[in-house]
C-alpha cells in the first residue's frame, strides 16, 4: 500500500510501515551495546585507569616544566 506523504512541501511516495516496527531494532542495538559493555568491562576500566594515570604524568610534567621555566627566566 501507498501512501501520499508531505514533508516540508515536498510530496512523495512511500510504503506505508506500521507505527513501531522500528522499536524492536533499537532495542536489539541498545541490548548489544549493553552486552558488551559488560563483556569488555575489565578492559574498558584498564583502558580509563591508565588514560588517566597518563594524563596526571603528563600534567606533573608539564606543571615541572613551567616551574624551571619561570625559575631560569625570571
Amino acid at each position: 500500500m501507498k501512501e501520499k506523504i508531505s514533508i516540508s512541501g515536498l510530496h512523495y511516495f512511500q510504503e506505508a510501515l506500521p507505527f513501531g516496527c522500528w522499536a524492536p531494532a533499537r532495542q536489539k542495538r541498545k541490548k548489544t551495546l549493553k552486552r558488551l559493555c559488560r563483556r569488555y568491562q575489565k578492559e574498558i576500566n584498564l583502558v580509563l585507569a591508565a588514560t588517566a594515570i597518563g594524563l596526571m604524568f603528563l600534567a606533573g610534567i608539564w606543571a615541572f616544566l613551567v616551574e624551571l621555566s619561570a625559575l631560569c627566566f625570571h
